[in-house]
Order: structure tokens, then C-alpha cells, then sequence
């Protein structure tokens, strides 16, 4: 007897499922787009129980007839496409006709639905992909989808999801991502009947944005000129020079309507930047970019979320165009500044942003660090595997970055900050075995406007920020009310540390195959934050201080995130160098 068998259908959605529906999210993109490709001016969204008790999505699109209805819940049937050839002007978000069935085969569904031009409405009651009740309703023109019990007859796939409060922060991001999208549609979102927002249409982008992100985000962007070049039309937002966070999660870019991740246009970005920030950061953007459908091929994911050009060069060169010529805007209000003023640069890198200026009185400016970082020099045991710091005589600092070292047989360099983290973060790590790392309280509450993903995430990792020394709760709804920081990082402004560990922590903990946030990573982000933020001043002393610090250190040489502390060059170096 042969082995090869042909599917049922309820299975094959199963399996279709697996690459169409990854987690509640990925319900949420599937069927508001289709409100979105139905013509919706108006959506609302509302989940329980971070999405995988109930899904429910309402529009005002123009609806489905009965046949139509049941159709949709056939796998392959779509409205989108008749033949081949269609598939290179596709200008609908969904045109594959497996989001609904998919959907239906893993979860109790509902499908309720009036065409606008019929007085009746039809609803289609669905469980595990078997279709249980069609019959008549009342609905007003439109659509309303519900999904519950998501994967209740896969449970392989459920145990896979993540926590609650992690699967509310991935749905609402994802809400978030087709509401900047389409600013000219009113969305609403309700979390366990709670109203997380409500979103007027508005023709202005920069609109939709302040409501999601607060007035503070918006700020820090600069608008991107409407660029033409080659067929090639991009417009939209960009960080200010010297602006950027640890993740990509506030860089949203659009093809033809539909939010994609390609190196393609987020390395532009990142190149416009060098020089202006620093390694590891990327820029905040929302970026449109729009061509010819056939220039395009968005059918190479499943959940079409990365997508194949025709002439990837010319798309990151206008990529990189579009850069350039917002921050060439906004150059003058950063270097229009009195000529009293010193200025090395007009974009000035954010990893210098915290330095003290040098007084004249000091020609050659030396190492310092504040008390609370650095602890006395008397409680560093000197590491009998490296040579004792005395034996080093200290030469200067060069260009407020550089110590310079030498001995009898060598010329050390040392970085600044890198070595500051290095030992910061051996102290945090030891200091995590025996609990938390020490707050510091505000004398008065700072509230932050935030996004209702990044407080989603926050209430979800409360525990972890308070690891840190951050103490911080939801406060109204829509911000961060912050009442304690990390003491290490007092320097640094609270919504700076705030997002620096968000975004920090962020990547580690939406790793699949993380169980517990390890203590070191706790220590990375907060000794990263705390080297930026350490002062200089002059000062012998302490430039031995931190040098005798980093050689007592288990691993001297790199930071946590693998950046050298450290360059030993050797007189043999030096003689290859200056032997022609």
C-alpha cells in the first residue's frame, strides 16, 4: 500500500495555519487588513486575555453577500486575483484567500456580515475549521469576526505562546504598525473592555503619530521631503541626527501600503547615520515608499512581511537620498548656534552627548569619575595575572576618549567608556546574585507619554525593570508614571534610561528560547547606560583608579557587548610603522 496520502482539508488548514498564524498578532494583521482592503473607514479592535480567549474585529466595510461569505472561508478563494499574471500588480494588503480558513481551522470562529446594498446580513459559525450554523442577522453594513479560543484544538501550537502581557504588547504593536499606516481610517482598541485608544481619521501623519507615540516622540523626528527618483516616490518621518534606539521597533517601513523588513532600506538608514550615532543604535523612521506594483514581489513569505525587488540598488539609493535630505533640512536649526558656542560637529555623536567641557587651565585633560560609580581603589584587588598598574605610567588623554599608558615594553590605549562598562558590569553582576541594583528615587513622579505597546510590554516586565532599579507603573492609561531610577545612571535623563533598558531587555526577553532574563544581561543594560552617563573631569588619580579597575576585571578586554576596552601597540608595531 502506497504511504503518500492526500490531506484533508481541515488539516491542510491546520498546516496553513502554522505559517499564516504564528500568535494572536498575527490574527490581528490578517483580518484588519482585509477590513482595510474592504474599504473601512472606521475599525475596532478588541481582545481578552492577550488575545487567545477572544479576537474580535468590527468595520464599516462594504461587506460580504452570503455566498460570498461562505466562500471566504474556502481555502484559496479570493476576491484579489484571477490569473497569474495578476500577481505582478497586486495592490491589496491580502490576495491568497488562506487568512480565513486558516484562522477558522485553529479557533471557535464567528463571521457576521452585511453587503451594503442587501437588507439582510448572514452570519457563519465555525469550529475547528467545520462550518456549525449559517443564518440570517441584522447587522449593519459591514463586518465583525470573532476568534476565540485560539488554537484550543492545536495544543502544541498554544503552549508556544508567550505570557499574556506579552501577547497583549505583540498584538498592539501590530494595531499600532496599520493605524500609521492608514491614518485616513479611525481606529479604536479595547484590551479586556478596557479602551486602550481611539484614533480619529486625520489626512496628517505626523497626527497619527503624536496620538500613538505622545508629542514627545514626534519631536525627535524630522519630516522627510517628498522624494520622486526613477519611479520611486518616498515621503514621511526620520530621527533627528544623533537620535536612535537598541531595536527597530520604531522603524516602520512601507511598500505600497504594507509594512515590510528588509535590509534593503533599513541599512541606508542606518549608513546616513555613521558618524551621528553611535554603534548598535538604529534611527526611528516611518517611511513610505511607493512604485509600480511590478516592481515589487510581496508573494515570498507567508505572512508577507518580506518581499523581493526588481532593482534593490535603486531602492536603497533613494532610501539613502530620502535620509540625507531630511537631515540636510534640518541642519541649520542644529548649527545655527551663537559663534561663542563650541561646536565640533554639527551632528554631534549621542555617545559624547554626557562629557564635561575641559577648562583651558587643563592642557592635557585627564580621567575622573563620579563617587557613586567607581567605589575606592583600596577595595580592588590588583589581578596577579596582569601587570600591576604602578608599573604604567600615565601619559594623557587624547581626543576625551583615549587614555594613554606606557610601560617598558608597550603603548596602552585605553577607552573610556568601554572600560567604565566593563567594570560597571562586573560590579552589577555580583551586586544581582545578592538581589537588586540600588534605586534612586525622584523627589517628584516624572510621567512619560509612551506607546500602548511599549506600557503593554513594561506591565509584562515590571519585575525585571525593578531588577534594575527602576521603579515605574502604568499611570492613566496612555503613561509611565516613574518614581525611582537605577543610581548608577542618575546622570542621565529619566526618559533616556527608560528607554534604554526597554529596548535593552526588550531583545533579549522576545527570544523563543528564553525561559528567565539571566542577571547578566540586567547588568549590561544598566553598566551601558551608566558609562554614557559618568562625567569627566581632571585628573591623575583617577585614570590609575579606573586602569588598576579593568585589569582586576575576569575578562578585561571587551565590553559585555564584545567592544575592545583596550589596544597594547608594541615598539616592534611601532618600528613596522615607521620602516618604509
Amino acid at each position: 500500500m502506497g504511504q503518500i496520502r492526500l490531506l484533508s482539508d481541515v488539516l491542510a488548514s491546520q498546516v496553513a495555519a502554522g505559517e499564516v498564524v504564528e500568535r494572536p498578532a498575527s490574527v490581528v494583521k490578517e483580518l484588519v487588513e482585509n477590513s482595510i482592503d474592504a474599504g473601512a473607514l472606521r475599525i475596532t479592535v478588541e481582545f481578552h486575555r492577550g488575545g487567545t480567549r477572544l479576537i474580535r474585529v468590527t468595520d464599516d466595510g462594504r461587506g460580504m453577500d452570503r455566498s460570498d461569505a461562505l466562500l471566504s472561508l474556502e481555502r484559496h478563494a479570493t476576491s484579489k486575483i484571477r490569473e497569474s499574471a495578476d500577481l505582478t500588480t497586486i495592490s491589496t494588503l491580502g490576495f491568497r484567500g488562506e487568512a480565513l480558513p486558516s484562522i477558522a481551522s485553529v479557533s471557535r470562529f464567528s463571521l457576521s456580515t452585511r453587503h451594503r446594498e442587501e437588507t439582510v446580513g448572514t452570519s457563519v459559525e465555525v469550529s475547528g475549521g467545520k462550518i456549525i450554523e449559517v443564518k440570517d442577522s441584522g447587522e449593519a453594513p459591514g463586518t465583525r469576526i470573532e476568534v476565540a479560543d485560539l488554537f484550543f484544538n492545536v495544543p502544541a501550537r498554544r503552549k508556544f505562546l508567550r505570557g499574556e502581557q506579552t501577547e497583549a504588547a505583540h498584538l498592539l504593536q501590530q494595531i499600532e504598525i496599520l493605524a500609521v499606516a492608514h491614518p485616513e481610517i479611525a481606529f479604536t482598541c479595547r484590551r479586556d473592555d478596557r479602551e486602550v485608544f481611539r484614533l480619529a481619521a486625520s489626512d496628517d501623519l505626523a497626527v497619527r503619530l503624536r496620538d500613538l507615540h505622545g508629542a514627545g516622540f514626534l519631536e525627535k523626528l524630522v519630516p522627510v521631503p517628498c522624494l520622486h527618483h526613477q519611479g520611486i516616490k518616498v515621503h514621511g518621518w526620520i530621527a533627528r541626527p544623533g537620535e536612535g534606539r537598541a531595536d527597530r521597533n520604531l522603524q516602520m517601513l512601507f511598500v505600497n501600503g504594507r509594512m515590510i523588513h528588509s535590509p534593503i532600506l533599513s541599512l541606508p538608514l542606518r549608513e546616513a547615520c555613521d558618524g551621528t550615532l553611535a554603534k548598535g543604535l538604529h534611527p526611528p523612521a516611518v517611511l513610505f515608499f511607493e512604485m509600480d506594483p511590478a516592481a515589487v514581489d510581496c508573494n515570498v513569505h507567508p505572512a508577507k512581511r518580506e518581499v523581493r525587488f526588481r532593482d534593490p540598488a535603486l531602492l536603497r539609493s533613494v532610501a539613502l537620498m530620502a535620509a540625507r535630505s531630511a537631515w540636510a533640512t534640518a541642519a541649520p536649526s542644529l548649527t545655527n548656534l551663537p559663534s561663542s558656542t563650541p561646536v565640533t560637529s554639527p551632528w554631534k555623536p549621542s555617545e559624547f552627548s554626557h562629557q564635561q567641557e575641559f577648562t583651558p587651565a587643563s592642557p592635557v585633560p585627564a580621567y575622573a569619575a563620579q563617587p557613586s560609580a567607581f567605589p575606592d581603589a583600596s577595595r580592588v584587588a590588583e589581578s596577579p595575572s596582569s601587570p600591576p598598574s604602578s608599573v604604567a605610567r600615565f601619559i594623557g588623554v587624547l581626543g576625551i576618549r583615549y587614555l594613554l599608558f606606557e610601560d617598558e615594553e608597550s603603548l596602552l590605549l585605553i577607552e573610556i567608556r568601554a572600560a567604565r562598562e566593563r567594570v560597571l558590569y562586573e560590579q552589577f553582576v555580583s551586586r544581582l546574585r545578592l538581589g537588586e541594583l540600588e534605586s534612586q528615587h525622584l523627589l517628584l513622579p516624572e510621567v512619560l507619554e509612551m506607546s500602548s505597546a511599549d506600557l503593554a510590554w513594561i506591565e509584562a516586565h515590571r519585575d525585571l525593570l525593578y531588577a534594575t532599579g527602576l521603579v515605574a507603573e502604568v499611570f492613566g492609561g496612555k503613561s509611565l508614571k516613574v518614581d525611582a531610577i537605577p543610581a548608577a545612571a542618575s546622570s542621565l535623563p529619566v526618559e533616556e534610561i527608560v528607554a534604554g533598558l526597554v529596548d535593552d531587555l526588550r531583545k533579549i526577553t522576545e527570544s523563543p528560547s528564553l525561559d528567565s532574563l539571566p542577571r547578566e544581561a540586567l547588568a549590561a543594560s544598566v553598566s551601558r547606560l551608566a558609562a554614557a552617563g559618568a562625567r569627566i573631569s581632571a585628573g591623575e588619580a583617577a585614570a590609575q583608579m579606573l586602569l588598576r579597575e579593568l585589569l582586576s576585571c575576569e575578562l578585561p578586554y571587551v565590553t559585555p557587548g564584545g567592544r575592545p576596552t583596550m589596544n597594547q601597540i608594541s615598539p616592534g608595531e611601532l618600528k613596522r610603522r615607521f620602516t618604509a
